[in-house]
């Protein structure tokens, strides 16, 4: 009989590897998961000392864990670095998901720094508390990730053998898995830290509410100084976005960091908000196969949790779809699949007969919305004579637009124009009495024009600006008096 159950549990067992990918560390665990336990077979941290590209930190990562873990057939949920995603937070003017999922793209279309057709974009749905407005609406905090880099990511996990069922955002199935816990207040701060990065998760009545990464470490402040006004800065724009004064009871701390311990005092003593740390592994109950072996569960928690959003099915984003979805699919849901398609046979027989008696209808309809978009293109595009497609030949219009555009967005060794931005913001001595007049930003350089009150005041910019990680080499191209206004007029070459 004991034989027989044992046989049983295997069979409905699996296995689960959560793989946690970062700039500065790679982290797994790999779960067994069947109906008596959980049991945490193996796990592995590959901390990165230096500072690669993805695909190699991912490629020597990789090559560590697959030799000390056996993954072979385990179902594998991988998280994408949380800094390299861009989160909005928007209101749309209905409720159905199929109508969400074709106009979100469109909508933050105009506020991301990249075109749509470039990007893999996913939502989850938030419940807004104490916050009116239409009944049919829904609040979204979406995210979006660039094709070429997943593309990257996923080729790389390939050439490993991996082929993850679902890729999120680094952090935030930890961020749910604290949700889950009711010993914890439902207003709080979910804080996973790097070396170099950092992630902010709010939570509000147990709803992740918005995200937010940002580099840790601003001129002239310490580490935690720096930290700690950035999440300042996310509270004040979250006030803004939603219309109401977030207090956080509580910070919890995730993320491996060589001076963590100070940085929560630090955040104490600053935010003036109690901190702890994250130990998720003491309140899943899941065991493990070797305690002996080292754990530490600010490097294991992201990957834990990642493991542990597979097996309680919570919803995360997933970036796994749309050209990258999985092609076995079609093994995988067979049987499913044709009784589905007999089923929606029938319904297409009956859809048929009723699209032939709105087919006349709906060809008046198209043949207005046809002449409506001709018009808008010809009162924002008069210049066009030769009209043959108007919306491509409007797309093809504002991608023109868009690379032209002084600030595109990105520069050609991937440094976004907003960053460099912050940089001479930060990097320019706060002292100086200068108006910067004129910024240009090519694929490798950047020029800045200004004035000044002195020459001297010319150099400590100079000074100031190659302090920063992102300008390699900073150049004074010119500086003279103008008599007109007695002020230092400059040109600075900043080599990215």
């Amino acid at each position: 009989m004991k034989k027989l159950q044992n046989i049983l549990l295997n069979t409905m067992s699996k296995k689960v590897l959560g793989l946690d990918i970062r700039y500065d560390s790679v982290s797994a665990v790999l779960v067994k998961n069947n109906i008596k336990e959980n049991l945490i077979e193996a796990h592995e941290y590959v901390p990165i000392s230096d500072q690669k590209d993805l695909e190699s930190i991912m490629s020597y990562s990789l090559d560590i864990i697959t030799k000390k873990m056996d993954i072979a057939g385990c179902v594998c949920i991988a998280s994408f670095p949380a800094n390299q995603i861009s989160y909005r937070n928007i209101k749309l003017p209905f409720k159905e998901q199929k109508k969400i999922k074709q106009i979100l793209p469109y909508e933050l279309e105009s506020t991301l720094p990249f075109l749509v057709d470039d990007l893999i974009i996913d939502y989850n749905s938030i419940k807004l508390q104490g916050r009116s407005g239409p009944v049919d609406s829904t609040d979204v905090i979406a995210a979006a990730v660039e094709k070429s880099a997943l593309k990257l990511y996923l080729n790389t996990l390939a050439s490993f053998n991996i082929k993850p069922k679902i890729v999120t955002v680094g952090g935030y199935p930890t961020a749910l898995c604290l949700s889950s816990d009711t010993t914890v207040p439902e207003n709080r701060l979910f804080v996973d830290m790097g070396n170099r990065n950092c992630s902010v998760f709010i939570h509000v009545a147990g709803q992740i509410y918005l995200i937010r990464s940002f580099l840790t470490g601003a001129a002239g402040s310490s580490i935690a100084e720096s930290l700690c006004n950035e999440i300042k800065r996310t509270l004040y724009n979250s006030e803004e976005i939603f219309g109401f004064n977030l207090q956080p009871d509580e910070i919890f701390i995730t993320g491996y960091n060589s001076d963590t311990v100070n940085y929560k005092q630090d955040m104490e003593r600053i935010l003036g908000i109690s901190a702890k740390r994250t130990d998720l592994l003491s309140h899943t109950g899941f065991t493990r196969k070797n305690p002996a072996l080292y754990w530490k569960s600010e490097q294991m928690d992201n990957a834990l949790a990642l493991a542990l959003s597979e097996i309680e099915g919570f919803k995360v984003f997933n970036f796994h779809k749309g050209p990258f979805a999985a092609k076995n699919y079609w093994v995988e849901h067979k049987k499913s699949l044709i009784k589905t398609g007999i089923l929606a046979g029938l319904v297409l027989a009956l859809i048929f007969i009723n699209v032939v008696l709105k087919t006349h209808s709906m060809e008046k309809k198209l043949a207005g919305l046809n002449n409506q978009i001709t018009d808008i293109f010809k009162t924002t595009f008069p210049d066009v004579k030769n009209i043959v497609d108007p919306i491509q030949q409007m797309r093809v219009k504002l991608k023109e637009a868009q690379k032209s555009s002084m600030f595109s967005g990105e520069t050609g060794k991937h440094t976004y124009a907003i960053d460099i931005l912050k940089d001479i913001s930060e990097f320019t001595p706060r002292d100086i009495d200068v108006n910067l007049t004129n910024l240009v930003v090519d694929m490798e350089s950047v020029s800045i024009a200004g004035d000044t009150n002195r020459f001297n005041s010319v150099d400590d910019i100079k000074r100031g600006l190659e302090q920063s990680d992102l300008f390699n080499k900073v150049t004074i191209s010119s500086a003279n008096m103008n008599k007109s206004d007695n002020r230092v007029h400059f040109k600075l070459k900043v080599q990215l």
